[in-house]
């Protein structure tokens, strides 16, 4: 059936809010005792914490899953009353019932008139169940409102954490796009003069849209760093091939890339941005990249010369992403640093990772 595990989750949960109700009533009545138990007072015990706390959990468990739960769906006041006084009504009328006829001396006895036994009236049971009633249904309240501040909150978080994927999401097709422009560009410029490398820039293209494409839009995701670094490789063979300069860009990686993960596609853009506004076709000045990674944390540095005439004049979406992505995937854990002088142009990025490490979690 497909109710059946809910149906067994229900089942436990009542047992489990049984025995706890019983330990609660046995527990608080025990320590009130006097030192000297009788069989006397074992029997009042049993007959109030025991049948008559097995009742008032019937109206606390009718409380939590009918009454309550139903005004906090509908938000109905006069249903809420009608349930709470029809609640009531019956669960009075059910206890002393069992007292009338089980329990008249241990429960409803006044005293004696004329050495005649008094007993309650229903209507003097009511009021003398009034503050035990009330009780047990604030009770029911507190529990049904708590477990629903906590459906809420997490029904938030899930909330918050899709809009964080959308965000990253849409962050990551600009980029994504953005790249993929200036690609086409480099690759345009050697057909134009129709180079031989145009096949291995293509080629090389395909090999980084098929990695972009793998990585999905979780801001929560994490690739292995050495794919990622295989990645920036890629990148910088396309931008070697359309410069012709080889010596050009410096890379040095320290540490174990393969041990840590990294948010995909967060590296490019510093680079990318070291291209289109600095010099790099000139072996004497190259774009410098720095990469070390342990298990404390993660920094990246590029700093290249600036040229004198500005490459691309609508530049600079992709570090604007690069900040906003940061602080999706990395809230409070990186320092982004930007120095910028008459001659060259840094940047650092420091993450530090999460419990100490970022361990892999996906990758190619």
């Amino acid at each position: 059936m497909p109710d059946r595990p809910d149906h067994l989750r229900r089942l436990r949960e009542f047992a489990a809010l049984l025995v706890l109700w019983m330990l609660v009533m046995y527990g608080l009545s025990i320590l009130g005792m006097p030192r000297a138990f009788t069989p006397l007072s074992f029997r009042y015990l049993h007959i109030n914490r025991g049948v008559f706390g097995l009742l008032n959990f019937a109206l606390f468990y009718t409380a939590i899953r009918l009454v309550f739960p139903q005004f906090l769906e509908h938000r109905k006041w006069g249903r809420l009353a009608a349930g709470l006084i029809l609640l009531l009504a019956v669960a009075t009328l059910a206890k002393f019932t069992v007292a009338d006829h089980f329990f008249r001396d241990e429960v409803l006895l006044l005293g004696s008139r004329d050495g005649k036994p008094l007993y309650k009236t229903f209507w003097m049971y009511v009021r003398t169940e009034i503050w035990t009633n009330a009780i047990v249904l604030c009770a029911a309240l507190a529990y049904v409102l708590f477990f629903a501040w906590l459906a809420e909150d997490k029904r938030r978080k899930q909330l918050a954490l899709q809009k964080q994927d959308a965000e990253f999401a849409i962050l990551k097709m600009q980029l994504n796009a953005h790249f993929l422009m200036n690609s086409l560009n480099s690759i345009y410029s050697l057909a134009l003069v129709r180079s031989p490398q145009v096949v291995v820039a293509a080629h090389t293209l395909s090999q980084i849209l098929e990695y972009m494409t793998e990585q999905p839009p979780v801001a929560g995701y994490r690739t292995r760093l050495s794919d990622e670094l295989r990645y920036l490789e890629d990148f910088i063979a396309m931008q070697r091939l359309r410069t012709g300069c080889q010596d050009c860009v410096r890379m040095r990686v320290s540490g174990d890339p393969a041990a840590f993960g990294i948010a995909p596609l967060l590296l490019v853009p510093f680079v990318e941005n070291a291209f289109k506004h600095g010099v790099a076709n000139r072996p004497e000045q190259p774009v410098e990249i720095s990469v070390d990674c342990s298990g404390e944390g993660f920094g990246f540095t590029v700093r290249n010369f600036k040229t004198r005439k500005r490459k691309d004049q609508s530049g600079g979406i992709g570090l604007v992403n690069v900040r906003k992505r940061l602080e999706l995937v990395y809230p409070g854990q990186y320092e982004l640093t930007i120095r910028e002088t008459e001659q060259e142009y840094s940047s650092h990025l420091q993450i530090h990772w999460e419990n100490g490490h970022s361990m892999h979690s996906g990758g190619r």
